[in-house]
């Protein structure tokens, strides 16, 4: 183990980071059909019959809540640790974090009775919750932070971080032309898991060049103590799960939509070649005070991981989300509501979106209450018609600015408040006939149709019968415009 499995979970913060895009909820785009099952992307006799990803939809946003938010960035922007001024070693920071890139999404308009639509979509999701304790930044900065001998407790941490393939098949319906449902079924398959927990330990300075820890807990992994490759990011044929979405809506007499969707309830089996560490030793680290003192510390902590592994299977859920939308249109204005709950942690966003249209120009400005980071700004420009659309925006717009702003001068003192990113981008385009009702058709197939079919065309008589026919056709259609114009 190459890498610290701490840094394994700072590093996945920094590269795959939660998605929440409230912008797109009652949007009709493709992306908020199929993360909301129950939502149309298609419009009825404007639409063409299928709609497919041109520019894979990637969705990411990440929030770092405690007093090492300077650490964090320090080391998000340069890979080097420094520590924050800690009030107490014990405390801990919280990061939530989930990411998704659609890599393929196709949909079909199946009929416009009942605006029946169907599709299949590829997502690769990466999803976390992690606490690390104001103790662990300072000793991963510089052992000589800790003035006294003995501490207790101060290493305690715990982490979650998957990733997963999620291939699904979506369907929905109109019931009546209040009520719509929609379902997905999601065929999983595990890339990477990653679970620490460090219940109980103790910290002993020994000298000016060594200190002792302990550590007691459990850590589990679907690689073990490998290295870390993009190889483990790619789908295999060990670690398959499944998840279901449903959802409904109802649009009122006045006109207000109103949707409730129930997103990925579900698990993933990780197979028995997964590794699982009972821990509980003591290791010493000399040299703490030279270069390389923390890759010693995780040599140290390898060695007491390997004396109790032990390879066995286990379940994990998926991060399962609900998610409320009330929506009404006024013409070149449309206001939306959002309330949005994780189940299995404590993020939750309730979000009130501004779109204000023009043509096929669309702006939105949302204020946003996140549960875990309160108060956010956010917004998007999108470009739609009926057969395509181009958005981009993010859902925490000035804390996004200084976050982007640091990474590129690499000063972790720009910005105030938590660490906060978060982006969205995505471009979709609908091809084929359009999907129109009779009466508003612009061609109605069959109806005095003068083509004729490919084995009449191979004869030369049937074609000069097709084209006597066609004249015929032709000269009643004249008669009958005539009548039509004394009557």
């Amino acid at each position: 183990m190459k890498k610290c499995l701490l840094l394994i979970f700072i590093i996945f913060s920094v590269f795959k980071i939660s998605a929440q895009n409230f912008s797109l909820n009652h949007s009709g785009t493709l992306y908020d059909s199929f993360e909301n099952p129950v939502e149309q992307s298609f419009q009825k006799d404007f639409s063409r019959k299928y709609a497919i990803t041109i520019l894979p939809s990637l969705f990411m946003f990440g929030n770092f809540e405690g007093e090492a938010q300077t650490a964090f960035k320090k080391y998000a922007f340069t890979r080097v640790f420094g520590a924050s001024s800690f009030s107490d070693f014990s405390k801990k920071n919280n990061l939530i974090y989930d990411a998704s890139l659609y890599l393929f999404s196709f949909k079909i308009f199946k009929t416009t009775n009942y605006n029946r639509e169907i599709g299949i979509s590829l997502k690769f999701k990466d999803e976390g919750n992690i606490n690390i304790s104001n103790g662990t930044f300072a000793l991963l900065d510089d052992f000589s932070n800790f003035k006294q001998t003995n501490y207790s407790n101060i290493l305690n941490s715990e982490g979650i971080n998957q990733s997963y393939w999620q291939l699904a098949l979506n369907y929905r319906e109109n019931y009546n032309e209040r009520w719509g449902f929609g379902a997905k079924i999601s065929l999983l398959n595990g890339s990477l898991y990653n679970k620490l927990d460090i219940n109980s330990s103790k910290l002993t300075i020994d000298s000016d060049t060594s200190y002792t820890a302990g550590l007691q807990g459990q850590y589990k992994s679907s690689f073990g103590t490998d290295n870390l490759s993009y190889s483990k990011l790619l789908p295999n044929l060990k670690n398959f799960g499944t998840a279901i979405s449903a959802g409904a809506s109802y649009t009122s007499k006045n006109g207000i939509y109103l949707s409730l969707n129930i997103r990925d309830l579900g698990f993933i089996h990780w197979s028995k070649k997964s590794s699982v560490y009972n821990f509980d030793d003591n290791f010493t680290v000399n040299g703490a005070n030279r270069l390389g003192a923390n890759n010693r510390f995780f040599s140290s902590f390898e060695k007491i991981l390997n004396v109790s592994q032990s390879n066995e299977n286990f379940y994990s859920l998926i991060d399962t989300k609900t998610t409320f939308t009330a929506s009404k249109d006024f013409d070149f204005y449309q206001s939306t509501f959002v309330f949005n709950k994780s189940t299995f942690n404590k993020a939750g966003q309730i979000a009130l979106v501004n779109n204000f249209k023009k043509n096929a120009f669309n702006i939105s400005i949302n204020p946003v209450y996140d549960l875990v980071s309160d108060w956010n700004l956010g917004s998007q420009f999108m470009i739609k018609s009926p057969n395509a659309e181009f958005y981009i925006g993010s859902d925490q717009v000035f804390p996004t600015y200084y976050f982007s702003k640091g990474f590129i001068t690499k000063n972790e003192n720009i910005g105030n408040g938590n660490p906060r990113l978060s982006f969205f981008i995505g471009l979709n385009m609908k091809f084929g006939k359009k999907m129109q009702d009779i009466g508003n058709a612009d061609e109605i197939p069959g109806l005095n149709d003068k083509e004729t079919g490919f084995v009449s065309r191979l004869s030369p008589r049937e074609l000069r019968r097709a084209q006597k026919q066609n004249r015929a056709i032709e000269k009643r259609a004249r008669k009958s415009d005539k009548r039509n114009r004394k009557n």
